[in-house]
């Protein structure tokens, strides 16, 4: 069956049996770095009286350096696992009709992690660029690419043409920006409203966003990928969590593209957490090293769930600027996947260790 968008079985049944249904994809290679097993649980209870309900809960992703090794679930309604046959974006969704009992699912992830490093000595390379990468060239929404984000963008690389120099002058410049602690949840990520208005605070998905839309801009392919934190940092407390309750712990990292080195994790974000939640000036010492790991590294104290942008989410018309969070909607309206507690959902974690 040849749809874009696939919905699998519903019942309490393991996802290794609707691996049929997904769409297809290399098994990911194991990368250097110890695994770890992290059990993640979302528990939802909406209230029946919101009568028709439908939500929408975000599945992690199959890489090189994660694997989603179980799923269940159950609930009081028909359950099943959509797929974004284009870009591999899975979702949980739950459906209610009015009426009926308390809308209430609980889901059960369990996923493998481990850290992630790419060598960034062998250079930019050279060779024709794939498809599937040429795509995240594109614009959107909210990442645009011409007019001041190009303009911008054009000034930090002062003519360089090496994408591997490109990406690192802008990870550079993105010190510019700073973290603001009063943008609701990760933030949106318009990066041309941030640069009209000079204002370039944000969080995470704000200062991945500039750094993919200007990286995109000059021509390196590049990407956030959408997630959440799910143990603590061995580098800083702000990179990392020490929560069991993780429905506030949501959190954006970014890659770039070029021919000798494939897909590099980055996280300029991040710099500006430390500074502002660790007290650690940017000339702290320190920081050097941190802006070397960070450009080229990822610890496996996060679980990454897809990279995708202005996501549709079926059945219907529903579409979101990214899916980090749960979404959902009821009769009274949408619901706020970033307040846990209006939303009704509750996501924990604990490692799994081993027997």
């Amino acid at each position: 069956m040849q749809r874009r968008l696939l919905l699998a079985a519903s019942a309490a049944a393991p996802f290794a049996s609707m691996l049929a249904l997904s769409s297809a994809r290399a098994a990911p290679t194991a990368a250097a770095g110890k695994w770890r097993s992290f059990d993640m649980t979302y528990t939802v209870d909406i209230p029946a009286s919101s009568g028709a309900t439908r939500i929408w809960l975000p599945l992690p992703y199959d890489t090189p350096y994660q694997r989603l090794e179980s799923v269940t679930w159950s609930g009081t309604a028909p359950i099943g696992i959509y797929t974004d046959v284009a870009t591999s974006t899975r979702a949980v969704y739950a459906a209610w009709a009015d009426g009926g009992e308390a809308r209430k699912v609980t889901l059960n992830v369990r996923v493998g992690t481990q850290p992630r490093a790419v060598s960034l000595d062998a250079g930019s390379g050279s060779g024709a660029m794939p498809d599937e990468v040429a795509y995240f060239l594109k614009p959107n929404e909210m990442i645009r690419t011409d007019g001041i984000v190009k303009e911008t963008a054009d000034k930090i690389i002062e003519g360089r043409g090496d994408p591997l120099k490109k990406a690192q002058l802008i990870y550079d410049w993105i010190e510019n920006t700073f973290r603001d602690p009063k943008v609701k949840g990760c933030g949106i990520g318009d990066i041309r409203a941030m640069l009209t208005t000079g204002n370039l605070g944000g969080k995470c998905a704000d200062l991945n966003a500039l750094f993919v839309g200007l990286c995109r801009a000059v021509g390196v392919p590049a990407r956030g990928v959408y997630g959440v934190r799910v143990a603590p940092s061995e580098h800083y407390s702000a990179m990392g969590t020490t929560n069991v309750d993780i429905s506030k712990a949501q959190h954006c990292r970014s890659e770039f593209w070029t021919a000798g080195t494939g897909w590099v994790p980055a996280d300029p974000a991040d710099i500006r957490k430390v500074v502002l939640d660790n007290k650690v000036a940017l000339n702290d010492p320190k920081m050097p090293d941190l802006r070397r790991f960070l450009f080229g590294s990822w610890e496996g104290n996060w679980v990454a769930f897809n990279h995708s942008r202005d996501v549709r989410l079926a059945p219907g018309n529903t579409v979101v600027n990214f899916f980090m969070y749960p979404e959902g909607e009821t009769a009274k309206g949408p619901l706020d996947g970033i307040d846990p507690d209006a939303y009704g959902y509750k996501i924990t974690v604990k490692e799994v260790t081993a027997a």
